[in-house]
């Protein structure tokens, strides 16, 4: 077995090294989610066990480190209890192993901010992380960082990040790879799909997607859905990411390696367990 596991890295490796620019995308580590979910399924009292995503988040930091990418992007939900500093200090700790020639993006998920009433309090991820948003650009690539969960909320603040948006798709060429990430993704296999839980509503998602088409993007990433899938419009990938800890589905912890070679954009899920 760790044979196999040393091959496999060997190959991921390989694969990364002829890349021009690798991203490692890392979706809802969410350390606490497991007790959580133990808690509400058996009625025993809640316990801050963090040790399987810990584990797992662990796993990652080591394929990061043999990977060797040009930046990660952590699309949201690093914690299960935004108001939980011993789960905070546990992810920092942990992510604080990342090789230091990695630059290290974050977003915040659902389970990163508090919702009250409409209003999307970001303080409990923004006074560790500051922007909510980001947008990197090197060699060619622009990567941009979305708080899907203004979008999600209606919060008045959605239409701050939106003016922002359309200034840095303004400045995009079409030469140029442009991802987005966010949290939330925007539809899970079909933009007309119905509302539920892990989508973003409905009626915004052609807003968006018609602003992405206009300005090139190539390709939109999300995290939140704890399972992987995938959908397109107008030519522009959808791709949702599993966790890289707690599964809702049959998916296996995971995270995806991003590779732009020759100006070519392709995308790989890498087990990590």
């Amino acid at each position: 077995m760790k044979r196999l596991v040393y091959v496999l890295v060997l190959i991921i490796v390989s694969s990364c090294a002829k890349a021009e620019f690798t991203i490692v995308q890392i979706a809802d580590a969410q350390l606490g989610f497991t007790a959580a979910e133990i808690s509400q399924r058996t009625g025993e009292a809640y316990v801050n066990d963090l040790t399987y995503e810990a584990d797992c988040l662990r796993k990652a930091v080591e394929h990061i480190n043999v990977i060797k990418p040009d930046v990660v992007v952590f699309t949201g939900d690093q914690v299960n209890i935004p108001g939980d500093t011993v789960q905070w200090n546990a992810f920092a700790g942990i992510i604080a192993g990342i090789d230091k020639s990695v630059q290290v993006c974050h977003l915040p998920g659902n389970h990163d901010v508090l919702y009250v009433s409409g209003y999307v309090d970001s303080s409990p991820f923004t006074s560790r992380y500051g922007n909510d948003r980001f947008i990197l650009s090197e060699k060619g690539i622009n990567l941009i960082g979305l708080n899907t969960n203004l979008i999600r909320s209606g919060d008045l603040r959605e239409q701050e990040q939106m003016e922002w948006l359309e200034a840095v798709l303004d400045k995009v060429k079409a030469s140029e790879i442009t991802l987005v990430f966010g949290h939330h993704p925007f539809f899970m296999t079909d933009i007309e799909e119905e509302d539920s839980y892990f989508p973003l509503p409905k009626g915004k998602r052609r807003i968006y997607f018609d602003l992405f088409t206009k300005a090139g993007v190539d390709a939109v990433y999300a995290g939140h859905r704890h399972n992987n899938s995938e959908g397109t419009y107008n030519g522009i990938p959808m791709k949702t990411t599993t966790s890289v800890g707690f599964q809702i589905g049959e998916a296996s912890p995971s995270v995806r390696v991003i590779s732009i070679r020759n100006g070519e954009l392709s995308d790989e899920l890498i087990e990590i367990i």
